[in-house]
């Protein structure tokens, strides 16, 4: 079996083991599937640091008030 061959199964099997994770995390009725669910979440939890998506604004809770968002969208001036 050449080196090409190993890598491949071992990225099938990855890829296996994975799609059996995924589906016994969605579960969540035993304990394993708690500990799965655990893994994933840990595994694609993004690094606030690098997370290209956080918005200041939410993140601070600066955002509209309800009343000051419905005058912006009627146009109203303040």
């Amino acid at each position: 079996m050449s080196a090409e061959q190993k890598n491949v199964r071992k990225k099938e099997r990855s890829a296996r083991l994975a799609i059996w994770m995924a589906a016994r995390s969605s579960r969540n009725k035993t304990f394993l599937d708690r500990m799965c669910r655990k893994m994933i979440t840990k595994a694609t939890m993004v690094d606030p640091a690098k997370d290209f998506m956080r918005d200041e604004f939410v993140d601070n809770d600066r955002g509209f008030d309800p009343d000051e968002l419905d005058r912006y969208q009627r146009g109203e001036a303040v």
